[in-house]
């Protein structure tokens, strides 16, 4: 009894260990649950609704709150922040903000909370928000688009470079140095200093990346990227189109983190300013899916693996164990007219419970979840379409087309103001495209329904026959 009691006491000791190592290090942060933190990702869905709907001082609202302590996730919120802020026409606000954000993603770390996301005791969750290569270049072109907008262009060309090394940290060798949209303002910038030489290399970038989408710069085309090396323009429209690429996580402990496609119905979207013939762009100037999805792994990603099979392996074990033991238990039981033996039987059998316990509690408590936030007020595409255009309000039609189809149109009123420099007007197009997509899965439903029924009337005829 002197032993199991010890033996006993030595666990106790043991988990009392484990769970006071779980606890988190505050530091400078304010410290959240991971359920905590899942609950906040639930908020920032219901911000993310009211973004879509163009509700933008409701979802500012919510974002606000989310972004008032200082916790793990409030990097991911600015960014949030950051596309209501340019989508609502507060490029000031939007400029400040960014500052704050940028010294977050190159300085903000905390060793501890990298430690604890890698042990085994906790999800990546517990991690300090970074985002992924194409959310950092995409914020880099972002930041790029203000400074050319206030006239800074040093600066723009800056973040053009933070940029570009942002989207080259991936494990695919095809995906680097392919953002058309940050080599499109590097060519702008570089334009404005009248430096020639930085200006004609990024433009050759530039047109490398479409190239390898498939997209042919030579031609004289009515299309933006044919006309881009002969403007000049004061105005940029970014057109905001489809939804966003998705993380989702998947595995037996959601371990495995997943990129998923988000949707953009339209093959290329025309620009018309008042009853001016319209221009073209296609999707591949500034393709935030295509950036989002052919990025490759993450070196947390083996650490993820790692700390799922070690999970699988300790429950697995203590299964075993607790099987055993009980086994032993029980044959100890039918065995007690052999004191001895059923002594030794029930002493075998109760060590393997308790250790089997002791490791199945143990696997229980590890969390080898992958991180699941991502930045959801994104869309899919960004069409660029530098424009040269007087002072004074203006009409601008948007339309989206599928293959020749006319898929989505929408119509604005925007105001130039009489300045020297680029006004960058940021346009939604995020939920055009979708009725057009339900009709055209029904539409191919019921072809389908049609060609089965032919084929089924067509094989009763030849069996009449």
């Amino acid at each position: 009894m002197r032993i199991k009691t010890l033996f006993l006491a030595a666990l106790t000791i043991f988990l009392v260990g484990i769970i006071t190592g779980c606890s988190s290090p505050k530091g400078d942060f304010v410290h959240k649950t991971e359920a905590e933190l899942a609950q906040m990702e639930k908020l920032n869905e219901t911000a993310h609704q009211a973004f879509i709907n163009g509700s933008y001082g409701q979802a500012s609202s919510i974002l606000a709150k989310l972004n008032s302590e200082r916790t793990v996730s409030r990097p991911l919120y600015q960014l949030e922040q950051l596309s209501v802020l340019l989508m609502d026409g507060k490029n000031d606000e939007a400029h400040e903000l960014m500052t704050k954000i940028h010294a977050d993603l190159e300085t903000l770390f905390d060793a501890k909370l990298e430690e604890k996301a890698q042990s085994v005791w906790h999800g990546e969750i517990n991690k300090v928000f970074k985002g992924d290569s194409y959310e950092r270049a995409t914020f880099y072109a972002f930041m790029a688009l203000s400074f050319i907008r206030k006239g800074n262009y040093e600066d723009a060309l800056r973040c053009v470079k933070n940029g570009l090394l942002a989207d080259a940290d991936s494990n695919s060798e095809k995906a680097i140095d392919d953002f058309g949209l940050l080599h499109y303002l590097g060519f702008l910038a570089a334009s404005k200093m009248n430096d020639r030489n930085e200006a004609e290399a990024y433009l050759s970038a530039m047109k490398k990346a479409l190239q390898l989408r498939g997209v042919k710069t030579d031609t004289d085309t009515a299309d933006c990227f044919s006309t881009i090396p002969r403007q000049t323009p004061n105005v940029i429209l970014v057109v905001w189109a489809g939804s966003p690429p998705t993380v989702v996580c998947s595995g037996q402990y959601k371990e495995i983190r997943n990129i998923v496609h988000g949707m953009n119905v339209f093959n290329a979207m025309s620009i018309a300013v008042g009853d001016g013939l319209p221009v073209f762009t296609p999707n591949d100037l500034a393709d935030i899916d295509f950036q989002a999805t052919t990025r490759g792994g993450r070196l947390m990603d083996n650490v993820l693996s790692d700390k799922a099979t070690a999970k699988a392996v300790a429950e697995v074990s203590g299964n075993v164990l607790v099987v055993v033991g009980t086994t032993f238990c029980l044959t100890g039981l039918r065995m007690m007219g052999s004191p001895p033996v059923a002594a030794t039987m029930l002493g075998v059998g109760v060590g393997c419970l308790i250790l089997g316990g002791t490791v199945h509690i143990v696997g229980s408590m590890m969390n080898p979840a992958a991180d699941g936030r991502f930045w959801r007020n994104l869309p899919a595409q960004f069409y660029i379409v530098p424009l040269s255009l007087p002072a004074g309000k203006h009409q601008i039609m948007l339309q989206g087309y599928r293959n020749f189809d006319v898929a989505g149109i929408t119509m604005h009123t925007i105001d130039v103001p009489a300045s020297q420099g680029v006004n960058v007007i940021h346009l939604p197009m995020m939920t055009q495209g979708f009725t057009y997509a339900q009709a055209l899965k029904s539409k191919h439903r019921k072809l389908h329904r049609e060609a089965i029924i032919k084929a089924d009337m067509d094989r009763l005829a030849k069996e009449i026959l």
